[in-house]
């Protein structure tokens, strides 16, 4: 099974086979921007395993993918094929990154009966929560100080889960170039921003979930 790997400079994404993946692991040059992709192998398989241990456990399936280092903050992320199980058997994780606490708060209410709900104020602290936790959904907006909602999705080294861009925007300027470009970047849907948004948002979330069950 081949995972996304997604270049720190430029963003461009890169089809790799772990499999092919040397023992030592490997760095890659960006194609776009010239940038250092860095690569790991599988963890080590069941031949690994110490000869002591009993036949069964020597059998054992090989060990999940190892975490992808992201080249521009140092963070390990987990490829998106070893995500969480299906929802169907819990509640799914959804990562709001969203600056005001106005709707951060619309946007809890309009979720809470369906999702986990974990609110991040900066694209830092995103990095962080996507790197120690898995989520099923992420719900980024673009208006953040510092670094924006763009940069985030350019500089994650893969598409860790489905991406809804949270937005005040009007819906019209979000077609066209600019919503090319974010989904180049992987964002899959839009909702903009307002009192009454909560009934859209919470469609629109669970369409995006809706595979995941």
């Amino acid at each position: 099974m081949k995972i996304e790997v997604r270049c720190g400079g430029c963003g461009r994404g890169y089809l790799v086979d772990p499999a092919k993946v040397p023992p030592s692991g490997s760095v890659q040059a960006c194609q776009t921007c010239g940038s250092a992709i860095e690569l790991r192998p599988p963890a080590a398989s069941a031949s690994a395993v110490s000869a002591m241990a009993p036949q069964e456990d020597r059998s054992a399936p090989a060990a999940a993918v190892q975490p992808v280092i992201c080249p521009r903050c140092g963070l390990h992320f987990t490829p998106e094929h070893a995500s969480l199980p299906s929802t169907a058997s819990r509640r799914p994780r959804v990562l709001l990154v969203e600056d005001m606490d106005f709707f951060q708060d619309i946007a809890r209410q309009a979720l809470e009966a369906t999702a986990d709900v974990v609110a991040v104020k900066s694209v830092i602290d995103a990095r962080r929560a996507l790197a120690e936790g898995r989520f099923d959904l992420l719900l980024l907006d673009l208006a953040l100080e510092g670094e924006d909602g763009r940069d985030l999705l350019r500089t994650l080294p893969f598409k860790p889960c489905p991406i809804l861009i949270f937005t005040a925007r009007d819906e019209s300027d979000m077609y066209g170039d600019a919503w090319r470009e974010l989904k180049e970047y992987g964002a899959d849907d839009v909702v903009v921003k307002g009192m009454q948004m909560g009934e859209t948002l919470a469609r629109k979330v669970a369409a995006l979930l809706a595979p995941a069950v």
